[in-house]
């Protein structure tokens, strides 16, 4: 059996136990800490004499609260709809609610269609899954004893963008990928009304993965894993016996890693079936100090590296100073792509040339250190700009648009292996992907088709092959305009467009959230984005610019060592 199915029953002793708002299987998503005005939160219920249309927009306003199987809201509703009113397993996020009165309306009976674009659904545990479509429904409602209630209404929590903005929070859960080696966030909202953080996290992170992320993932959790409840400030966790000393240590790293970074204070103490979990000091109070090889924050680029391109051939930066690459990567000329990784305290890189021989235009994918020979390893009509495999000297290229493909060198021999990657979940007669990126952890995939951006989740059915799947459309907003993309901090996507109004935008990777950069000075298009732990790198028609995450600066600057060229910047992870 699924845990998901089983979080209920889980999260319903630890309300007896431990106070714990509950989260039934199905829609009432976990609480998380109270806000910082809680009186906000409660509802007196509904106004007197309040008229139909602004009664049904309290409605939908209240309906963003699920605590105790969406009470607030009930209030709203004729008793005969309160008892019929079964919201299902999803919460609907809709961009704006609108509303328009029928004409079928009488002195005590009054109908709206309620309309408004669904960008989203919460599910099961929290877990955001965009969507693009139409919302049209009728909702009635009825005078009674000289008040307006809701009479006749959907089967679903609907709620605005900006209540799931006000009243919930996005909280990381943490999974291993398939090494055992990374942690993988999985973004959770949780509604804000209690003070029962830490065990609604535990309690979702024994639960596994979301849906979309667990092909990607490790999972390796018994179904009868639960908490139970917190003893002296020890987390009591239970059916766990199954698990070896290296799975109980991961599982350590995994709660230690959620809960701090959820702002909850260390150390943190927890047992496994009665008996407490150790660092390697035999202490039982654990920090992140005790894990420091898993911090997900490690998987960030730095700030201090810098590559670009001009013309053909690599340069590295540095405090202004521009240094040609020696080496292939700086006197080759034709290099059009590039990507570098840093493996083993050496930086690598997986490089695109272009030729012309013979009047023939081919693209060539090319391997080796950054400052010294590579080696011709593929050969296509077009390449895309190489992508690195977390932690691994496997590249990913999309060859001749459509076919993506896996090439991973030895590291024992100099021997090149070559994969397709499946991506049947695309379709059959999916476009041309003009980009491909992976992230930082190799997990998720984004890439753009046909000027789109979707992102999937990498699998890996057998120890070398790799599969696309759980694909969706993350950033609709921007409809066909993407020319490129790029994972930047946390998790997050850049994404350059042809677009003058909007040439930059970032977007959370579970889709909630697209926002537009500052164009300032943007001369659009955007061909090339990058970014590290402090600045966002771009290029467009005129030259390579930056922008500082900090502060409010609006004004993007030319690149310093770059200035008067319209070079690509790359950021080595």
């Amino acid at each position: 059996m699924n845990r998901m199915k089983t979080l209920g029953a889980v999260l319903s002793v630890a309300v007896l136990v431990s106070s714990c708002a509950s989260l039934p299987n199905s829609s009432e998503p976990q609480s998380l800490k109270r806000l910082d005005n809680p009186s906000s939160q409660q509802d007196s219920g509904p106004i007197s004499g309040r008229e139909p249309d602004l009664l049904l927009r309290d409605f939908y306003a209240n309906s963003a609260n699920p605590l105790k199987q969406y009470a607030q809201a009930r209030n709203y509703l004729t008793p005969d709809a309160n008892n019929q009113w079964k919201p299902g397993p999803e919460t609907v996020i809709i961009d704006r609610i609108g509303m328009s009165r029928n004409s079928t309306a009488g002195a005590d009976h009054v109908s709206y269609t309620v309309t408004g674009t669904i960008v989203g659904t919460l599910g099961e545990g929290g877990a955001y899954n965009p969507r693009n479509e139409d919302y049209r429904a009728v909702v009635t409602l009825e005078r009674r004893d000289g008040e307006w209630r809701i009479a006749e209404l959907p089967n679903q929590a609907i709620i605005e963008r900006t209540e799931l903005r006000n009243r919930y929070i996005p909280r990381d859960l943490y999974f291993f990928d398939p090494t055992g080696n990374t942690l993988v966030p999985d973004r959770r909202w949780m509604f804000a009304g209690t003070n029962t953080q830490d065990t609604a996290l535990i309690s979702l992170l024994l639960a596994g993965p979301s849906p979309t992320l667990a092909p990607g993932v490790m999972d390796e959790l018994p179904n009868s894993a639960a908490y139970t409840r917190t003893n002296n400030g020890v987390y009591e966790l239970t059916g766990l016996s199954s698990l070896s000393e290296a799975a109980r240590r991961r599982l350590a790293a995994q709660l230690t890693w959620t809960l701090a970074l959820a702002e909850i204070s260390e150390p943190f103490s927890f047992s496994i079936d009665g008996d407490l979990v150790r660092n390697d000091r035999n202490n039982p109070k654990l920090s992140v100090n005790d894990f420091p090889e898993y911090n997900p924050s490690a998987s960030g680029t730095s700030a201090g590296v810098l590559y670009a391109l001009t013309n053909g051939k690599a340069s590295s930066i540095s405090d202004g100073n521009v240094v040609a690459v020696p080496g292939f990567l700086g006197t080759n000329g034709g290099i059009e792509s590039m990507d570098v990784a840093s493996l083993n305290h050496t930086n690598v890189a997986a490089s695109v040339v272009t030729t012309n021989a013979e009047g023939d235009k081919k693209s060539q994918l090319y391997m080796g250190p950054v400052d010294g020979d590579s080696t011709k390893i593929l050969t296509a009509a077009t390449l895309t700009k190489p992508t690195f495999e977390a932690n691994s000297q496997a590249v990913w290229t999309v060859m001749d648009g459509n076919k993506v493909m896996r090439v991973a060198q030895s590291s024992s021999s100099s021997s090149i292996s070559q994969t397709e990657v499946d991506t049947s979940e695309l379709g059959e007669n999916h476009g041309d992907i003009s980009v491909l990126r992976l992230s930082p952890t190799g997990v998720q995939a984004a890439f753009i088709v046909d000027g789109r951006v979707y992102v999937a989740t990498v699998a890996r059915p057998t120890a070398g092959d790799r599969k696309l799947t759980n694909v969706r459309e993350l950033v609709p907003a921007i409809g066909d305009s993407a020319i490129t993309l790029e994972w930047s901090v946390n998790s997050t996507l850049l994404v350059g467009t042809v677009s003058t109004d909007t040439p930059v935008w970032r977007a959370e990777v579970d889709g909630s959230s697209a926002i537009p950069l500052s164009s300032g000075n943007i001369v659009a298009p955007v061909v090339a984005v990058s970014s590290n732990s402090s600045t966002v790198f771009i290029t467009d028609s005129r030259a390579a610019l930056q922008l500082s995450t900090s502060g409010n600066s609006t004004y993007w600057r030319e690149v310093p060592g770059l200035e008067g060229a319209r070079s690509i910047t790359i950021v080595p992870r």
